[in-house]
């Protein structure tokens, strides 16, 4: 696939997305409908393709490896996202951290927020960005830089500003933008094990991570 037809993919699922949270006959589905474009695009490009789910890193062979790196970064990095984000909540807005979680008004229990975030967010998220836009632009990267054992090149970067842009479509919030970093953190994830579980549970768990921490913010 030539460059270009990636970002026209792209566009074309953006802005399915926008339509979608326009319309109010899709809005209460609206999360189903951006689940769906991002699992099936990518399955349609394949289908065109005549190539296997292998080609963007969906496979059985390095999951255990792509797992257990996930889990080890996690619990590298929470802890010190923790701090960080309890330091900036007391100082920009002076709220402090309980240990009284209290989960936002119409999430439902932790289990069925845990398992709305996986697959309806962190499966889905993952499949398009780092199993296609990521593959199918890293085929072209002219230089690769070595970090940490995963070869890393522009598509990384590219695939995280989309990443990025993606999370302004419904909700533009400057500070969505943030997920750039994280994004980073997948990106490298995909790259170090030809596998996207890692970035699937990665993704899971810092989004877990953030929802709780947010319900013990006072």
């Amino acid at each position: 696939m030539k460059r270009y037809q990636v970002y026209m993919v792209y566009a074309i699922v953006m802005l399915a997305i926008f339509a979608a949270s326009r319309l109010s006959v899709l809005k209460p589905d609206l999360g189903i409908v951006v689940a769906a474009l991002f699992l099936y695009t990518p399955v349609a490009v394949l289908l065109i393709k005549k190539q296997p789910p292998s080609l963007y890193g969906i496979r059985g062979k390095g999951m255990a490896r792509s797992l257990a790196r996930a889990l080890l970064l996690a619990a590298i990095v929470f802890p010190l996202y923790a701090v960080g984000f309890s330091l900036y909540m007391k100082h920009f807005y002076n709220l402090v951290l309980t240990f009284r979680p209290a989960w936002p008004a119409g999430t439902g229990r932790p289990l069925g927020l845990a398992l709305n975030g996986l697959l309806m967010v962190a499966i889905p998220e993952e499949v398009f960005y780092r199993g296609y836009m990521q593959s199918e632009t890293g085929r072209r990267d002219g230089r690769k830089i070595s970090v940490l054992g995963a070869r890393l090149g522009m598509s990384a970067l590219i695939t995280n500003a989309l990443f990025a842009a993606g999370h302004l479509i419904v909700i533009p919030n400057v500070l969505r933008l943030a997920v750039f970093f994280p994004g980073i953190a997948f990106s490298w994830l995909r790259e170090r094990d030809d596998n996207i579980a890692g970035p699937v549970v990665f993704h899971w768990l810092s989004n877990m991570l953030s929802l709780f921490l947010f319900s013990l913010l006072r």
